[in-house]
């Protein structure tokens, strides 16, 4: 007796039809072979979908004529498409179709919100609650008050990713940015583990203003700021501070932007920002513009790594104790990068003393090096190891100014000039070079061998 499709192990099904899922339209033959193929099929074809202008009009017909196939859409991506009107690129009663919608990517007015009768902004209010990850892309900035409104009542939201560009339709007033955001629910339902925010800084203000009161950024494990601060646009206030403050006690992973460098001073308000108030971050990633100073970003690494010259005890935005203790130094920290655009000449205009204390920084002080008392961060000395687990300090993006890709000879020049000025670093066999043209995967392989 032969053997039919429909008698293959699912397992087996499986594995055939992923080979295809690449191919539409293989994956589209195979689901009208036998029906054994229908479901794998329609996973492939409909698991992740983006619409475009050309296909607008037929993926809302084909979803409210086939529940079956909307149930497979898992991650669904709406961008700007020109000239078709707000509301007829993602009604609600075709969002509310999605049920197994959980990743959603989108332009910042998708629903019309302005637009929406009641009955409709229920309906998305509901449908919503099943998100897990929200990427945004805001031109408008009120329509951030209306997000907000919208996902506060997301207990599954894990993840939100925000890109701010206010192109093509002026820049942002300080009225704009002043717009008061909606209160959250109380209980507060909204815990991020992710938030990542790219393009204009102005859109921090209203972002704290509506994540860090309700504690939304208390269970974050990676947080992102790469954004960008225009000296000839609105100067709206450095929020970047009590963000990551409100987030220092669960982070594990902290990009930031150092052009202009954030702030480590205390205030009244605020504690200064030290490594100790991040007792599980592994990974620091430090990047900065072409107007930032690598003397200042260098300094602001210092700062933040050294170690407190007294005890204290401090209140983050939450209301949360951090105590630094002379005991408590210990960090997590197993990898630091600098992506910096770096010129030979700024390498000479760094102090010897500065390379020496970055060491110092992290690897603890060395017999050699002199002690620092002008600043109130001071470094360890080396029997406390303050950072065990370091494993990796990069450095990368060379060669400032230059368009594309530098010289190679200018990148190992410069390769060359930072394992001389860090040779503590590069004999404990963690330093690692690259992101400057030829030469950076054997930078690398090099580095695993010294380990």
């Amino acid at each position: 007796m032969g053997i039919s499709v429909s008698d293959l192990p699912s397992e087996l099904v499986d594995r055939i039809v992923s080979e295809l899922k690449d191919d539409a339209e293989a994956l589209r033959t195979c689901a009208l072979i036998s029906t054994a193929f229908v479901h794998w099929s329609r996973i492939h074809l409909f698991s992740s979908v983006r619409i475009t202008a050309t296909d607008v009009y037929a993926f809302r017909s084909l979803i409210r004529s086939s529940p079956a196939v909307a149930s497979y859409v898992r991650s669904l991506d709406v961008p700007m498409m020109g000239s078709l009107p707000m509301s007829a690129i993602l009604p609600p009663l075709t969002f509310g179709l999605l049920s197994s919608l959980t990743h959603f990517s989108s332009h910042s007015d998708p629903f019309d919100f302005r637009q929406l009768s009641l009955p409709d902004l229920r309906i998305v209010t509901d449908s919503a609650r099943r998100l897990t990850h929200v990427d945004i892309s805001i031109d408008r900035l009120w329509t951030l008050h209306d997000w907000a409104s919208l996902l506060n009542g997301c207990p599954a939201l894990v993840t939100l990713v925000i890109d701010a560009n206010a192109t093509g339709f002026g820049t942002w007033t300080a009225a704009d940015v002043a717009l008061p955001m909606p209160a959250p629910p109380l209980p507060s339902m909204l815990r991020l583990h992710t938030l990542r925010v790219s393009g204009d800084c102005k859109v921090l203000v209203p972002l704290s203003a509506w994540l860090v009161p309700q504690g939304a950024l208390s269970t974050l494990t990676e947080l992102g700021f790469d954004v960008i601060y225009m000296p000839n646009d609105y100067e709206a206030p450095d929020v970047r501070l009590p963000m990551v403050l409100a987030a220092a006690a669960s982070l594990r992973q902290l990009t930031l932007n150092l052009d202009p460098p954030l702030t480590l001073s205390a205030d009244s308000t605020f504690p200064p920002l030290h490594i100790t108030h991040f007792p599980h971050l592994h990974a620091l990633h430090l990047h900065d513009g072409l107007d930032a100073e690598l003397l200042a970003s260098l300094n602001w690494i210092i700062s933040f790594l050294g170690r407190p010259s007294t005890s204290s005890s401090i209140s983050t935005p939450n209301g949360n104790d951090t105590r630094n203790t002379t005991n408590d130094l210990a960090s997590a920290l197993e990898s630091l990068s600098l992506d910096h655009s770096i010129l030979r000449a700024d390498m000479h205009d760094i102090p010897a003393s500065t390379w020496t204390a970055f060491e110092d920084a992290l690897l603890g002080t060395s017999s050699s090096s002199p002690s620092s008392t002008s600043s109130p961060f001071s470094p360890v000395s080396s029997h406390n190891h303050p950072h065990p687990n370091l494993r990796r300090v990069s450095f990368s993006g060379y060669q400032k100014y230059s368009v594309g890709a530098p010289q190679p000879e200018a990148a190992r020049a410069v390769r060359g000039l930072l394992r001389e000025r860090l040779g503590r670093v590069a004999g404990r066999g963690v330093l690692v070079l690259g992101g400057g043209g030829q030469g950076e995967e054997e930078e690398e392989e090099e580095t695993q061998e010294r380990r």
